[in-house]
């Protein structure tokens, strides 16, 4: 759950992929952190999908695939897989049967890599092209900020988020709204209370299924055993986090096209 959420701030124009083809089994072994596994990916990648995708996988006549739902959404190649072998007819995209699995699994690591690299602002150069990213429809992006997506209920275009694109190139204000977890963003609390009811309640330090620690409002770090308290912890990312399971691409999008204007 976590990595989907660390990797919930990126963006696409695909949606997901269809059924696995007959014959092929998902490509498991897929090595996000191995270079030679990047590099292999990354030849083959511009061989197979540059002309398309774009060398570096940001898109030109095809959709930059850096911030891509399927991308984000992958685990272990469940669904970048199928999409390579099978492609998209609907969407112009041709398959690719002939690729080995060695092959398939290097090319999603090379989409993974740049996938984590752009999600960390300092490896993403701050002219990136707004053109790329900037391919929704703003009066929809309102409708989403103001009703289904909630938005309106903790943020305000006149309060915290008045004049936001002046403030945020584009690739930060992609990440402040489908990246929340930077060092910008609020620290989950926790209220413990003990078995005589006394309550602390403080910034989480340190949870895990035996122990939570907690800096107090007291000044004091606390720690407690799980099974001796009762915990109740405060998220103020929580709607942000139960939007990854409901947003599509294109509602990301308009959002951004939206806020890309509140200069």
């Amino acid at each position: 759950m976590l990595k989907r959420f660390q990797r919930a701030w990126l963006f696409a124009l695909i949606l997901i992929t269809p059924a696995w083809g007959q014959g092929h089994k998902p490509a498991t072994a897929v090595s996000e952190s191995d270079p030679a596994a990047v590099e292999r990916g990354q030849a083959q990648f511009k061989s197979s999908c540059g002309f398309c995708h774009g060398e570096d996988a940001t898109g030109s006549r095809a959709p930059d695939l850096v911030r891509s739902s399927i991308v984000a959404h992958d685990e272990q190649g469940s669904l970048l897989a199928p999409t390579i072998r099978n492609g998209r007819p609907d969407q112009g995209m041709p398959a690719f049967p002939a690729l080995s699995d060695k092959q398939v699994a290097d090319i999603i690591a090379f989409l993974h890599h740049q996938a984590y690299e752009a999600s960390h602002s300092a490896h993403v150069p701050g002219n990136y092209p707004v053109a790329k990213l900037l391919t929704g429809n703003a009066e929809a992006g309102k409708a989403f900020f103001l009703g289904d997506g909630g938005c309106s209920g903790c943020h305000s275009l006149d309060g915290d988020l008045k004049g936001i694109a002046s403030r945020m190139n584009p690739i930060d204000l992609q990440q402040a709204i489908v990246y929340p977890n930077n060092s910008r963003a609020p620290k989950p609390t926790a209220t413990v209370t003990l078995k005589d009811g006394t309550r602390y309640e403080g910034k989480i330090l340190h949870q895990d299924e035996f122990r939570i620690s907690i800096m107090a409002q007291d000044g004091w770090y606390r720690s407690f055993a799980v099974p001796d308290v009762t915990i109740a912890i405060h998220d103020p990312l929580e709607a942000h986090r139960a939007l990854t399971s409901r947003y599509t691409d294109a509602d990301i999008h308009n959002l951004f096209a939206f806020l890309e204007k509140a200069k």
